[in-house]
């Protein structure tokens, strides 16, 4: 991010008056005292999509005590600025890299690529892209595909009601097909109404090519779409905003920020959780004392961590840190993310200079009356959604567009770096450059993710994620940017006078056609941060690591609801089946404690 957008935040969140929503008196931190003297029903380890979710959803029986233990702190007013684009704000973010594979990330930084995740109240959902898209039916229908009773809870139809209780969809359009779209839940999504002269060329240009504007969430394979967000009053909508801060006030939930959780304490005679140890202050551990059930939602990345260092993971990986092995299980394993590529842009070259004044009124406008350029997302409201291949009903590829303001006297974009493309120098509804990001939304490539060799406890974690190292997810990639590079030959884009922008590609520049392709695709990787599948779901402990309860194999009393549960990708983004993975995480653990009096009610 530039000095200058940093600067424009700066002064203006420090001079507006700030809305109710975000300047709500919180608990910085949990009375130590009162932590050690408590035992909680449950403990929910991190605050991030799920975690927000379960926090909301546990503490309304209100003889539960909850306590949510999260790393980061509260969200600040500016990033929950449409316009701006939050990844880029690194104090809130995991800032992860990929090792190096040789296949892929090959011409990034280290030759490695960025895994960017949340850490802050409302984790992703307060750094990622805002859109809310769930996936293809087949998808989920391949999670049960053991055919037991109990994973049949994840078939696609018995999942629609799960995505439905916490939406609040504000397009009527959208909500004319009511078996897919509801009213009334905590996740309020919406179309941004704010448009401009760009997202109506390359509307335009993907209908030429023959796709239809459709609503990508009722299992289509093929459309361009005007994205929904999640967002309220053309403001970003965390979960944090949607589920926790309205319950804070509940007595019996406890919320513990600034914390790390460094282990899960497990009885090692009887294999129940305990509790945890947590850290406020690096090197002193705390204790917190639970009598029901520990929830991981860390994600697919700081889960794994803290499995391994509770003892939970291969043996054979926690025998090399001197790790005592609780219970012997994949944890790590099946690390799937989705992977786009840079190197692909177009530019437009009748845009008119952006000057700073614009854009500090364009800030007042937006803090005064949420309006103007910063309540929209720019040209990435636009999305195409691309069938490659007919053996199956769903998409294969999305072309996803980025835009960006690139600075230079009449737009000579000569040796401009597919670094410097995608640098984001001005927020997203200024651009004069579009980056057309194909992205892999069902990936055949696998890794790992292992503790730190150096630092098992600190030390950022391993992450083995060989993108592109299977062939066929590069052939779709490169097939999907034959298909993008149609859109110049349509007359949208020629009467828009939009070229092709000319990138300084090296090492590639020398190559010609699908080998030049072949070869931008693994110099200028990127990861989509969407990182899924380290604690998969199923039926047995050699494979798997919770069953479809979402319970621990083996270790009464331990749970884990979020994306890393997922055996697959799915073809959009995780933010939406987070949010029914935590809806039904939710209403599995309701119906064992409040149903079924749970197994340990009496402890």
């Amino acid at each position: 991010m530039t000095r200058l957008l940093s600067k424009l935040l700066l002064l203006l969140t420090l001079t507006s008056v700030k809305a109710d929503l975000f300047t709500k008196a919180t608990r910085t931190k949990a009375d130590e005292r009162d932590l050690r003297q408590s035992v909680f029903d449950f403990i929910i380890v991190g605050g991030g999509t799920a975690g927000c979710v379960l926090a909301n959803r546990l503490s309304a029986v209100s003889d539960w005590k909850v306590l949510l233990v999260e790393t980061g702190d509260d969200e600040n007013i500016d990033y929950n600025i449409p316009g701006v684009p939050t990844n880029e704000y690194r104090p809130i973010l995991w800032n992860y890299r990929t090792e190096r594979n040789g296949y892929s990330c090959l011409s990034r930084p280290s030759g490695s690529c960025e895994v960017k995740t949340g850490k802050v109240l409302g984790g992703s959902s307060v750094t990622n892209d805002m859109k809310y898209t769930r996936g293809s039916k087949v998808d989920y229908d391949g999670w049960h595909n053991t055919g037991t009773l109990a994973s049949l809870e994840w078939k696609f139809e018995n999942l629609i009601d799960d995505f439905k209780y916490s939406e609040d969809n504000g397009d009527y359009d959208i909500l004319m097909n009511s078996l897919y779209h509801s009213r009334g839940g905590e996740m309020h999504v919406k179309k941004f109404k704010y448009t401009d002269r760009y997202i109506e060329v390359f509307n335009g240009a993907f209908s030429e090519m023959g796709l239809r504007t459709l609503d990508i969430n009722t299992n289509i394979p093929e459309a361009v779409v005007n994205n929904q967000f999640a967002m309220i009053n053309n403001t970003r909508l965390s979960t944090n905003s949607a589920f926790l801060k309205p319950v804070r006030h509940r007595k019996n939930l406890t919320i513990l920020k600034g914390a790390t959780v460094t282990k899960i304490v497990i009885n090692k005679q009887e294999n129940t959780v305990d509790g945890i140890l947590y850290e406020i202050e690096k090197g002193k551990e705390r204790p917190a004392y639970v009598k029901r059930e520990i929830i991981l939602t860390t994600g697919a990345i700081n889960n794994v961590r803290l499995l391994h260092l509770s003892g939970i993971g291969p043996k054979i990986e926690l025998k090399k840190y001197n790790i005592t092995t609780i219970k012997d299980l994949p944890v790590g394993m099946n690390y799937q993310d989705q992977v786009t590529t840079g190197g692909l842009a177009f530019v437009m070259n009748d845009v008119a200079p952006v000057t700073e004044e614009k854009i500090t009124n364009d800030f007042k406008t937006w803090f005064q009356s949420r309006s103007g350029p910063l309540a929209s997302r720019g040209i990435n409201q636009v999305s195409a959604f691309l069938q490659l291949y007919e053996n199956i009903n769903a998409p294969d590829v999305e072309l996803a567009l980025d835009g960006n303001y690139i600075r230079s006297d009449k737009y000579l974009l000569t040796n401009l770096t597919v670094h410097s493309a995608e640098e984001f120098n001005l927020p997203l509804p200024y651009y004069n450059l579009v980056n057309i990001h194909p992205i892999l939304l069902r990936p055949k490539s696998k890794g790992r993710v292992l503790l730190n060799k150096r630092n098992p406890k600190y030390g950022r974690p391993v992450i083995q994620a060989n993108l592109l190292k299977e062939t066929e997810d590069l052939d779709t990639l490169v097939d999907s940017i034959d298909i993008a590079l149609q859109l110049l030959d349509t007359k949208e884009m020629k009467k828009a006078e939009v070229k092709f922008a000319p990138l300084d590609l090296f090492p590639c520049d020398r190559l010609s056609n699908r080998d030049q392709w072949n070869c931008i695709a693994r110099h200028y990787t990127r990861a989509m941060s969407r990182p899924i599948g380290t604690c998969r779901m199923g039926d047995n402990s050699t494979e798997s690591v919770v069953d479809f309860q979402l319970r621990v194999h083996g270790i009464e009393g331990l749970r884990i609801i979020d994306a890393s549960v997922m055996p697959s990708h799915v073809r959009g983004g995780i933010f939406a089946p987070t949010l029914m993975i935590a809806e039904k995480g939710a209403k599995m653990i309701l119906k064992d404690w409040k149903e079924n009096k749970g197994h340990f009610y009496n402890r």
